[in-house]
């Protein structure tokens, strides 16, 4: 085999390769990932066995005319790697929380407010509009709630363990028997409708906020399934 042989075989190789790839990152990830994987694969793909060239250089890589050099490319072998790691790179963000299958960052999902009695294991709800949805019983270990608007949801019995609802607006959220263990809470908490029952403990609690909290009237009750009051979970005085 000659020399330009070998190359258009070794990139129908790497392009098959990285396919897989994609395929994986697709069913892993969030979808904003499967986005920049194929963008730069078809960059890839439609370079041929010419060359390739960093992502934000152009909008894809061109086929040099021939009889000119090349010094600003990337063969296709070294191109493949650089360009799958820089489409990791680009969706870093949506990677940081994720269980795998659909995520809710930045959706409004009033319009389907039951969210009942479900699994939602390290989902990410980002700056998700919630308004008036029901978690009621639902396990949401270690998902994010970063900045989402959360006005009259329904928390209750839920799983909050090591769920991050910081920057949230909470006004009139029911978390009656809900297990916070471990959760990471700001200022907002202090707007909740009820804390009856709920366990807040080892949770990150501003501390005025925590103050605030343990003035309430309704820190009384017992969790049912840890068997802790409210007040002891907040280390109230």
């Amino acid at each position: 085999l000659g020399p330009t042989r070998v190359s258009i075989i070794a990139t129908k190789v790497l392009t098959l390769s990285s396919s897989f790839v994609v395929f994986w990152l697709f069913k892993s990830f969030r979808i904003t990932n499967m986005f920049s994987a194929s963008w730069l694969l078809l960059c890839f793909a439609i370079s041929g066995t010419e060359a390739i060239r960093l992502p934000f250089t152009s909008a894809c890589p061109h086929t040099p005319s021939a009889g000119t050099s090349t010094p600003s490319t990337l063969r296709p072998a070294a191109a493949l790697p650089l360009s799958l790691a820089f489409s990791s790179l680009l969706s870093a963000p949506a990677l940081a929380v994720s269980g795998g299958g659909l995520d809710f960052a930045n959706l409004d999902i009033t319009s389907s407010p039951d969210f009942s009695s479900k699994s939602f294991v390290k989902k990410d709800f980002s700056q998700v509009i919630a308004k008036g949805t029901s978690f009621k019983g639902s396990v949401l270990t270690g998902s994010r709630f970063y900045k989402a608007y959360l006005v009259n949801a329904d928390f209750s019995y839920s799983d909050l363990t090591g769920v991050s609802l910081e920057d949230t607006s909470m006004d009139n959220v029911n978390l009656k028997q809900s297990v916070a263990k471990g959760a990471y809470f700001s200022a907002s908490l202090k707007d909740v409708e009820s804390v009856a029952g709920a366990d807040f403990s080892d949770a990150s609690i501003p501390d005025k906020t925590r103050v605030a909290m343990c003035m309430r009237d309704d820190l009384g009750e017992k969790n049912e399934k840890t068997g802790v009051t409210t007040a002891e979970s907040l280390e109230c005085p």
